[in-house]
């Protein structure tokens, strides 16, 4: 993998990690409420992430209380949002509109943070938002009944982009000035706190479901380590191609475990997703380029 900077080599083993969990999270739904599923995801965030700050000599706290508490506040809304969209579309819609959220930090990194959007990040934007309208396929451009995807699922995985692209820029922010260990440890702090107060009821796991469980919190902890650790050393633009093999694993573990086909406007839409994302990494990478030239 020497043709890939160390950024990207963190996304694609996020990336991994963080599919496989995500498919885990589909097995527990089947039967347990998605605010148990993430009461013990955060849980054990909590503890790995306590294990490797203890090993590092690191405080817990960080520097930046309240940026770190917003991003743990924002990281409960985003994850919910996450496992509810997960549990109630197909694991690949899902996560083909979860995962189109490299476009929306770029732009709003252009609105907030004053970075340059060229016009392949307009032409990113658009080919993404085409996409995102195509899995979705709302009502009014596509006619009563089109969608035969739960509603709520649709609206709870836009949350989620929404969420998580905030989240990414206070990661950006944070990574200058606190380890990702730090960084990672306030979500599941959030997670932890919050989940049992919006639970609505809870369901005793079976063994199987307890295994699974534990594979839920490992691998999407794991992923998320990963991921921040990517995000701390390289742009979001430059390494968001590489999030895109999260909808290509999320098509795989859905045929492989679940029985699940994408039909054509999902294949469409995902391409279409995936099309401008790649295209915003490379626009990220000619600025680079550039960047290195004016120095």
């Amino acid at each position: 993998m020497n043709f890939l900077t160390p950024g990207m080599r963190f996304m694609l083993l996020g990336t991994f990690f963080f599919s496989f969990g995500s498919l885990f999270v589909k097995l527990a739904g089947s039967r347990l409420p998605t605010m148990e599923i993430l009461f013990f995801r955060g849980l054990i965030g909590v503890v790995l992430c306590l294990i490797m700050l203890r090993k590092s000599g690191a405080g817990m706290f960080g520097k930046r209380k309240f940026l770190l508490a917003a991003r743990g506040l924002l990281g409960f809304g985003a994850m919910f949002a996450d496992f509810y969209a997960i549990v109630h579309l197909p694991l690949a819609d899902a996560l083909v509109l979860i995962f189109s959220h490299p476009v929306t930090v770029a732009l709003l990194a252009w609105l907030l943070m004053g970075e340059t959007l060229s016009r392949g990040g307009v032409a990113a934007i658009l080919a993404s938002v085409t996409g995102v309208t195509l899995v979705c396929r709302p009502d009014f451009l596509f006619g009563a009944g089109s969608p035969d995807l739960d509603t709520w699922g649709l609206l709870a995985a836009l949350l989620s982009v929404f969420l998580t692209s905030w989240a990414i820029l206070a990661v950006r922010v944070l990574a200058k000035t606190e380890r990702p260990a730090v960084v990672m440890l306030y979500p599941p702090i959030a997670i932890s706190l919050l989940s049992p107060l919006f639970a609505d009821g809870w369901v005793a796991p079976t063994l199987t479901e307890w295994g699974v469980l534990c594979g839920v919190g490992l691998f999407m902890n794991v992923g998320q380590f990963f991921m921040t650790k990517g995000y701390a050393i390289e742009s979001a633009a430059r390494i968001s191609g590489v999030s895109t093999l999260e909808i290509v694993f999320a098509a795989m573990w859905g045929m492989m475990f679940l029985g699940e086909i994408p039909d054509l406007w999902t294949i469409g839409g995902g391409t279409l997703i995936v099309f401008g994302i790649l295209l915003l990494g490379r626009s990220g990478v000619r600025e680079r380029l550039r960047e290195r030239e004016a120095a």
